[in-house]
């Protein structure tokens, strides 16, 4: 009796991790750490996330006895991997680069779980939730004990809402940096224009001083009438020209007037 006791909840317990990871091979995903994960997309390189919901593989970023015949992701396709766990699920979060793959931009993406594609599973859990969204190039998938931790009902919401998470990528890093270049830089160009500025004044303060000492507005004085000279004694030399010829015609007036008197 003891016997089949035993036997009975050995059965019980490997029937159970068959449950578990019940599913068919090349399309069971598992998750272990940020590096040994898998998740499911479309069996073809630009295929269509929603519409290959029923034929949906696995594709892993290693090999794992866990999701047998599973595929390699593209190399650079993952971006970014953030691993977290809870109480009965684990999960994995982060960015792809949708062109490694060739998934158009304009695809909002789509949801896999336990029935599209039918036939699938996690290993080691009861139930799996797992999002593509190639328009924002963002994934999620999250592997439950329970049923409920996999909101399955809600595929329109999308990752964030579906899979709270670490969503971010490595141009994150990228786009803090140029940030802190710019932060950086701003200062550079304020002092720049401070400078341009320091040099007006400057100017204005040198004009200020010259005036002061009146040699420079003197020698800017001289220079400016020297380009008009030519124009101005044309007009002086007439003038003494016509005073001449009156003083002449008056000597000789004077010596006819002489001339009668006589």
């Amino acid at each position: 009796m003891l016997l089949k006791i035993t036997s009975i909840t050995s059965a019980a317990a490997i029937f159970s991790g068959i449950a578990a990871a019940a599913g068919n091979p090349g399309q069971i995903v598992q998750i272990e750490s940020a590096t040994d994960w898998c998740m499911m997309m479309p069996p073809e390189a630009g295929g269509d996330i929603a519409a290959n919901e029923d034929r949906a593989i696995a594709f892993c970023t290693t090999s794992n006895p866990d999701a047998p015949d599973a595929k390699i992701f593209p190399e650079g396709f993952i971006q970014s991997a953030h691993f977290a766990s809870g109480d009965g699920y684990v999960q994995i979060t982060g960015m792809i680069d949708r062109t490694r793959y060739s998934l158009s931009p304009d695809d909002e993406g789509g949801q896999y779980d336990l029935k599209a594609p039918v036939g699938s599973a996690c290993a080691n859990y009861n139930s799996y939730v797992n999002l593509i969204e190639p328009h924002s190039n963002t994934y999620c998938i999250r592997c439950c004990e329970n049923k409920e931790d996999c909101n399955t009902g809600k595929s329109t919401f999308g990752c964030a809402d579906i899979v709270p998470g670490d969503y971010s990528g490595p141009d994150d890093e990228v786009t803090h940096a140029v940030a802190a270049t710019t932060t950086q830089t701003k200062p550079a160009i304020a002092t720049t224009a401070a400078s341009s500025t320091n040099t007006t004044l400057s100017a204005a303060a040198r004009t200020t001083s010259t005036s002061a000492a009146t040699n420079t507005p003197a020698a800017i004085a001289t220079t400016a009438p020297n380009s008009a000279t030519p124009e101005a004694s044309a007009p002086n030399a007439a003038i003494v020209d016509r005073g001449q010829s009156v003083a002449f015609l008056g000597t000789v007036a004077a010596a006819a007037a002489a001339i009668l008197l006589f």
